[in-house]
């Protein structure tokens, strides 16, 4: 008897186990003031297959034993090639009528079926490729019509498939509700899409005005990820394409030229060229890649396109990151607002990223987050785009300040070359008229005398050579250092004082830190020049000491000699003193002449400098 009974109670929990697996739990709603999110309490079963039937799974003992509880507020299957069941038994103890929202816009395929009290099954039919005039409500998310009256109970099955990332929130609730409740989300919708469409109009009106590419990749990479979120969040299919459903198989080409574009920008904007040219390989081979899957995905690889998209698209974020912080730790200023503004990318598509790929649990934070991460970005880009501009300005504004000073040199240079030909060489010349003259009248009446006269010509002639000499190296004298003014000062000294049999130094410091125009250059030499000349035509000087060196303050030039020296009263008589203080003068430095009779003469030339 003990036995029969336990057997009884065996066969009596079975049947309530069994009971227990094979009903479905009904959710109640009873306040019609909110929407009630029934996220964990649906039934969901995977079919792997993509082939089980709506009878399959409504009426298949085993299959049903599949069904589980969600354990997701959002259920959340990230990028799968399968076909995902969710059921619900609703009970509508309201007053009103109800409506079931599906808040992801992107789900390819919707079927919606439902069981009334009598057993008899409607179904809808909704999705991306289904046009929004054929849908219950033409709004950017899915409202379905529960058609479920007050105080009835219903059962429905909802068929979901798509090739990109699937998630399904889901909500119950009047239509008050929902509109008080998406309004506001419209409302920042609006917002976000006015800040990008600003943006890309200001910087191609930018592009249109300075013509430099970096504008146009950045209006480009601006209006591709507006055109991304007007899709993810089903805008554009409201609004923009209703009916040609066919173009949303075309819609990740946005998100593929977002990234293909801010590389572009990337590159553009940073330099790389000049701080790391292999970048730019880097960059050639990750766009074509990401062209590779968009077209696989065109040709139906389906999910497995869209998980090598999403991981060439977090790699190329990485990348992007990488290469904006060696620019600026190569002394790229504004690098660090790039830096700025793509850190801000980084983890915003590092979060979205894996709640696509359910890592991270779908809700408004991170469904959210990739949205609010780039308009944040394209606000401090455009910051940096301000510093770039007002560089440039900058830049350009110094490059018109020194080619103003170039021209004024070149002026400057032409004037001089007009006075050194007309005072040196003219006067040069005149003589040596004069004194061709004089030998033509006196080659016959005295012989003798003719000599000394051609002697005077013929140095005469050798100064003038000399002096177009001088003005033809000064005005192919391009260079700032004082390698070849050294070398010129050095052939003339050996020039003058060799033949004459006069022996001298020549010391020369390491100038390579000293810098003077070419001007100054020029003035310098012909100061030199001048004193030792001095030295050779009227110190009757036997040894001449030079001495070139620099100071923290002073680049000077010293030419002493062991001549006969100077009256003081007669220093300032003659044009070549007067010349050298002169040019001296004109390079804001001084020319000190220290002579006494007898005991030589010391010239010293000190010329102001800053040491670069």
């Amino acid at each position: 008897m003990k036995e029969v009974k336990g057997c009884c109670l065996i066969f009596l929990f079975i049947q309530l186990f069994f009971f227990e697996a094979f009903s479905q739990r009904q959710v109640v709603i009873d306040n019609p003031n909110e929407a009630r999110i029934i996220g964990r309490e649906i039934e969901i079963f995977e079919d792997k297959t993509a082939s089980l039937t709506f009878d399959d799974v409504s009426k298949r003992r085993d299959i049903d034993a599949y069904f589980t509880r969600s354990l997701q507020t959002n259920p959340n299957f990230g990028i799968t090639s399968s076909v995902i069941w969710a059921r619900v038994t609703l009970h509508n103890k309201t007053s009103q009528s109800l409506f079931l929202e599906i808040a992801e816009a992107t789900i390819d395929s919707i079927i919606f079926y439902k069981i009334d009290s009598h057993k008899k099954v409607t179904l809808k039919k909704s999705g991306t490729y289904v046009p929004v005039a054929e849908r219950d409500l033409k709004t950017n998310f899915y409202l379905f019509d529960l058609n479920l009256p007050a105080g009835e109970t219903c059962t429905y099955y909802i068929r979901f498939q798509t090739s990109l990332p699937l998630l399904f929130p889901m909500r119950v609730a009047p239509l008050k509700v929902y509109f008080e409740d998406n309004h506001p989300k419209d409302l920042m919708q609006g917002i976000y899409l006015g800040i990008m469409i600003v943006m890309a109009i200001f910087n191609f009106f930018i592009f249109c005005t300075v013509r430099t590419k970096v504008y146009l990749y950045y209006v480009i990479y601006v209006s591709s990820f507006a055109c991304f979120f007007a899709y993810n969040k089903g805008i554009s299919h409201e609004f923009i394409w209703p009916n040609a459903v066919w173009f949303n198989r075309f819609t990740p080409i946005f998100i593929s030229m977002g990234i293909i574009f801010s590389l572009l920008f990337a590159n553009s904007f940073l330099n790389v060229q000049r701080y790391l040219p292999i970048s730019d390989k880097i960059s050639r081979v990750l766009i074509m890649l990401i062209l590779l899957f968009l077209v696989g995905h065109w040709l139906g690889l389906g999910t497995t396109s869209i998980i090598l998209l999403n991981s060439i698209a977090f790699l190329a974020v990485i990348y992007v990151l990488v290469i904006a912080t060696y620019v600026w730790m190569k002394g790229s200023e504004e690098a660090l607002f790039f830096l700025s503004a793509w850190s801000i990318m980084l983890i915003s598509a590092l979060i979205f990223i894996m709640q696509l790929s359910n890592i991270l649990p779908s809700d408004n934070f991170t469904r959210n987050a990739l949205q609010v991460g780039s308009a944040l970005e394209v606000v401090l880009l455009s910051f940096a785009l301000a510093y770039r501009i007002n560089k440039d300005r900058k830049e350009k504004e110094q490059f018109q300040a020194e080619v103003i000073t170039q021209l004024k040199a070149n002026d400057q240079m032409r004037n001089r070359i007009a006075r050194d030909l007309h005072d040196d060489i003219g006067s040069t010349l005149s003589s040596i008229g004069i004194l061709s003259q004089v030998v033509e009248n006196q080659i016959d009446r005295n012989p003798s005398s003719v000599k000394d006269l051609v002697h005077r010509i013929s140095e005469s002639s050798q100064k003038v050579q000399r002096s177009l000499s001088d003005i033809v190296w000064t005005t192919k004298q391009t260079e700032e250092s004082l390698d070849s003014v050294i070398v010129k000062m050095k052939e003339f000294t050996a020039e003058m004082l060799e033949p004459k049999n006069i022996d001298y130094r020549f010391n020369v410091a390491d100038l390579s830190k000293i810098q003077f125009s070419p001007l100054k250059q020029y003035n310098i030499y012909l100061v030199f020049k001048e004193a030792v000349n001095n030295s050779v035509k009227y110190a009757q000087a036997t040894h001449v000491e030079i001495a070139i060196y620099f100071t923290e303050e002073y680049f000077t030039v010293i030419v002493k000699d062991n001549g006969i020296g100077f009256e003081e009263v007669n220093i300032k008589q003659g044009n070549g003193l007067n010349n050298m203080k002169e040019r001296a003068l004109a390079m804001n430095g001084s020319l000190q002449i220290l002579t006494q009779p007898s005991k030589g003469t010391l010239i010293e030339l000190k010329v102001p400098l800053n040491i670069k």
